[in-house]
């Protein structure tokens, strides 16, 4: 049992939400509920909302401006027009049997409204609501339609436009008034009265909403039995919904209130349309480079305060560069000829000591014993030399005896071992150990 019953309480609740589902931009409020949004707009203290709520309208600054802020968010009070009659009706109900309600309400208002001189906008508004409040009859507690303003009512129609995909000649003859009879423009009808709430599936065109919508005529033959007649007649005719709504403006709604409403706001609409479409096609103008000459400085940058030229927005790509590919060439070190050993086989060079240790002598007139003298090995006696005059070079001089140095034998001849690096050594320079 509990299963089936929550089963039902699902079903209905998709239902409950499909009925309460605002369209597009239709706007339906009470008149508390605008109550609340003024309360929250002006900052109003909120132990005043409880009094409000109790439809306690104290006759004090604050609560004035609240009705007046009331009053334009329901579309009932202009600055400019005043009282607007049709939407103000739409939040009060008269008393059953009273038939005097307009009389007294008319009354009320050339009273303390029109013949009295009130000081503001806010004392007008409120004398207004007041008058309706005492004399016309009970503050209608359900939401009502609110009518759309131009802005609304253009942009609703841009949607359509947009949404439908008209195609651009169409718009081109929106744009000049010119509103031809063809499949896309009665679907464009239906999609704008649909979206600001001039329209149902299941009421058709609503007649009480056209009233409300068009504030300044105050016309009633939107209310009237031969205006409904003509509606449910062309519901009846098993048209689509398109034509449904284009032939009830055209058959049963013309000459009647805003007769031109729907056209005026699908014109202005079209050419905003046209000119959206004007920018997103324009093709963007790159920039040109800048001569040197032709650049500015624009300004400096914070950190190197370097002028601060234009960059380009494609630049162009420069090929890179070849760089010579250098080849390094290795030569090898050419070195002296160092005479071989007698250990590889062949004879060693005798350097005698003049060449290893020479005695430096310099040619001049001055002494003997100042001259540089150099340590020679006591083995080795040396040879005066004879001074030179003239001149101060340096001149070498070999020592006259040589003490004898024994022959070196060759490789083959020796019956010792291999000659070590020492021994190698020593014959080098004629010595033997």
């Amino acid at each position: 049992m509990k299963r089936l019953l929550l089963s039902v309480v699902l079903a209905l609740v998709p239902l409950a939400a499909l009925a309460n589902d605002t369209k597009g931009l239709t706007i339906e409020k009470s008149f508390l509920q605008s109550v609340h949004d003024c309360v929250e707009y002006l900052q109003v203290p909120r132990h005043r909302l409880v009094q409000y709520l109790a439809y306690e309208f104290p006759p004090d600054e604050e609560t004035k401006c609240l009705i007046y802020c009331v009053g334009t968010d329901l579309r009932w009070w202009n600055n400019t027009c005043g009282l607007q009659v049709p939407a103000i009706v739409n939040f009060f109900q008269p008393v059953l049997g009273d038939r005097q309600y307009e009389k007294r309400t008319s009354e009320c208002l050339e009273r303390n409204v029109l013949s009295a001189t009130t000081p503001n906008n806010c004392c007008k508004a409120y004398e207004t609501f007041q008058c309706y409040f005492r004399e016309f009859g009970n503050i209608v507690t359900c939401p009502q339609y609110v009518p759309p303003t131009k802005l609304q009512a253009t942009q609703a129609a841009l949607d359509c436009l947009n949404m439908l995909r008209i195609p651009t000649d169409l718009l081109q003859c929106y744009s000049k008034g010119d509103l031809p009879d063809v499949q896309e423009t009665r679907c464009l009808y239906h999609c704008f009265d649909h979206r600001i709430g001039l329209y149902t599936f299941e009421s058709g065109v609503h007649l009480s909403r056209l009233y409300v919508r068009d504030l300044a005529f105050h016309d009633l033959r939107y209310l009237s039995k031969e205006t409904k007649a003509c509606r449910d007649r062309v519901r009846a005719s098993g048209c689509d919904v398109c034509s449904e709504v284009y032939n009830t403006h055209h058959d049963c709604l013309a000459g009647i209130g805003d007769d031109d409403y729907t056209s005026r706001i699908v014109v202005e609409a079209a050419r905003i349309a046209l000119a959206n479409l004007g920018v997103c096609c324009q093709e963007k103008q790159v920039p040109l480079p800048l001569s040197a000459e032709e650049v500015e400085e624009v300004g400096y940058s914070y950190a190197s305060y370097q002028p601060s030229v234009p960059k380009e927005l494609f630049p162009p790509v420069l090929p890179v560069p070849e760089l010579p590919v250098s080849v390094v060439t290795r030569t090898v070190p050419v070195y002296g000829h160092r005479p071989s050993c007698s250990s590889c086989g062949s004879s060693s060079k005798v350097v005698v000591a003049d060449e290893v240790h020479p005695t430096l002598y310099r040619s001049g007139s001055y002494a003997m014993d100042e001259r540089p003298q150099h340590a020679v090995s006591s083995d080795i006696l040396l040879a005066p030399s004879e001074p030179s005059t003239g001149t101060s070079s340096y001149r070498i001089s070999k020592p006259s005896k040589v003490k004898s140095v024994p022959a070196v034998l060759s490789y083959p001849d020796r019956s010792s071992s291999y000659p070590s690096f020492r021994s190698c050594k020593a014959e080098h320079f004629g010595f033997k150990h």
